[in-house]
């Protein structure tokens, strides 16, 4: 009897001897810094299995405390409590995303369509790391909106309602309403070349042209025309009746007054000058005078003046 005593107790003090280092199971040198590692190509771990009702027995469940459920919703389970009193947190195999996100009270239709939010699944909404915001196709924006620091817009929008920039009580009279005592409003830059190719845009367009007489255009019915020219004073001048037929014109001055003729009036088609040069024509005449430049053909009323440039190798209207 004593022998087998002494048996257990060398036995215990060489597993107590093993325990203050590292344990392998399946091979002899495991990882200095596991306590335990369990090495095998056929064969897994099984830790402890109970039901739902035998883990949420256990008292006092130590933080970290792994256990396999095997009824109810089965999965791995632990105890991230750091008090008496077990928080048992279940590990899922993953997160899924239904075909809809809603809010609990509404039905919706948003998927996830890779990094973006769909309705349609193939493109929407991202956001990128940087806080950059992206959408594909069109974007909308109703109700009331505002936005903070600084924002760019690429693409087609539309925006219903006011739309206040620098100020979050816009005109209510006004569709766009821009605010700033030390900054000011920079309309799309275009070329010459850029401008003509937008074919015929919508009267009232406005543009900044950058060369071939550079500054603000706006596009009226009768072709572009430069807007506040500014001010000039005539380097000559001719005055004569209003033409009775049609005549081309190659103004050498750069103010003509067009008197009444006691008729009726011809056509006027301008044509060429030297660059840079304007020409004001000034109707005194008490019928319209039909004006033909590149800006198309147009009229000066009675008692009215028209002002042209030449630029590009044509006349062109500026107001």
């Amino acid at each position: 009897m004593s022998k087998s005593y002494l048996l257990l107790a060398g036995a215990l003090l060489a597993t107590s001897g093993a325990f203050a280092q590292s344990v392998g199971i399946g091979t002899g040198a495991p990882a200095t810094t596991a306590m335990l590692e369990v090495a095998s190509t056929t064969k897994g771990m099984l830790v402890p299995r109970m039901t739902s009702a035998q883990r949420t027995a256990i008292s006092s469940p130590a933080q970290g405390l792994l256990v396999y459920q095997t009824d109810g919703t089965a999965g791995f389970y632990y105890n991230n409590s750091t008090t008496s009193t077990a928080n048992w947190l279940w590990l899922p195999d993953k997160v899924s995303a239904g075909d809809n996100l809603g809010n609990g009270t509404a039905t919706s239709a948003v998927k996830l369509a890779g990094n973006s939010l769909s309705n349609n699944g193939t493109g929407g909404l991202s956001i990128d790391n940087s806080g950059n915001v992206t959408t594909t196709g069109n974007s909308l924006v109703s109700g009331n909106s505002s936005v903070a620091g600084n924002s760019a817009v690429t693409g087609n929008g539309s925006v219903s309602g006011v739309l206040a920039v620098g100020t979050t009580t816009a005109d209510a009279k006004a569709a766009l309403d821009i605010t700033s005592t030390t900054k000011g409003l920079l309309p799309p830059r275009l070329t010459l070349t850029q401008r003509n190719a937008m074919g015929t845009p919508t009267v009232g367009m406005l543009i900044i042209q950058t060369d071939n007489t550079p500054g603000l255009y706006q596009y009226t019915s009768t072709g572009w025309a430069s807007v506040g020219a500014g001010e000039y004073t005539a380097e000559s001048s001719s005055a004569g009746n209003a033409p009775t037929t049609n005549v081309t014109v190659n103004p050498p001055a750069t103010n003509i007054v067009y008197n009444d003729n006691g008729g009726a009036n011809g056509t006027i088609t301008l044509g060429t000058g030297t660059a840079g040069q304007r020409l004001v024509i000034v109707n005194n005449d008490n019928q319209y005078i039909t004006v033909v430049s590149a800006s198309g053909t147009g009229n000066i009323l009675p008692k009215y003046a028209a002002r042209f440039i030449y630029t590009g190798g044509v006349w062109r209207r500026e107001s």
